[in-house]
């Protein structure tokens, strides 16, 4: 018996740990989203990009970034209704905008490599698509607690997916 409390203590505690930064940093999902994975990053210190993709030394790397220290949670969706990239994105820069200050955003091929951006930064392979219907912004947040980045993509499939990022401080 006392061995199921300690479990259900454990599992209350994760599960509020867990939706805590929510109650913060809620974006709005487009109309139809469907969730296709989230996850928090074990890491305790992460890469924010914040400018284009360019060639250094015949690698990819962000023109401009910087290292952050905190917590981590990273989502995408699938939009089965949504056509446009441009609208999608017009949906989530607005909230980006609530929320903080805009500090990059690209559009098309000046984001650079859409599979770079899929498979070194996301990790989430379902991103790659043509590199002109992507887009991509970050924002810090008005309140001090991070970052929100969202990101955009049309895969040669016509379907559109979007990739959010959290990026919160230890409170």
């Amino acid at each position: 018996m006392r061995y199921l409390a300690t479990l259900i203590l454990v599992c209350l505690t994760f599960a509020v740990s867990a939706v805590e930064p929510f109650s913060k940093v809620s974006l709005k999902p487009y109309r139809s989203a469907q969730a296709v994975s989230g996850e928090w990053s074990t890491a305790s210190s992460h890469l924010v990009v914040l400018g284009s993709l360019e060639k250094v030394n015949r690698e990819l790397e962000p023109e401009k970034s910087e290292i952050f220290y905190g917590r981590r949670y990273q989502e995408t969706y699938y939009l089965p209704e949504a056509r446009r990239t441009g609208q999608v994105f017009d949906h989530y820069r607005s909230q980006l905008e609530s929320l903080g200050e805009i500090l990059f955003e690209c559009d098309g091929r000046a984001c650079g490599s859409s599979s770079y951006w899929a498979n070194k930064i996301f990790e989430e392979a379902i991103l790659y698509g043509p590199e002109q219907f992507q887009k991509y912004a970050i924002a810090s947040r008005s309140d001090g607690g991070g970052y929100v980045a969202v990101y955009v993509g049309e895969r040669a499939t016509r379907k559109i997916y979007v990739h959010q990022l959290h990026f919160l401080t230890e409170d």
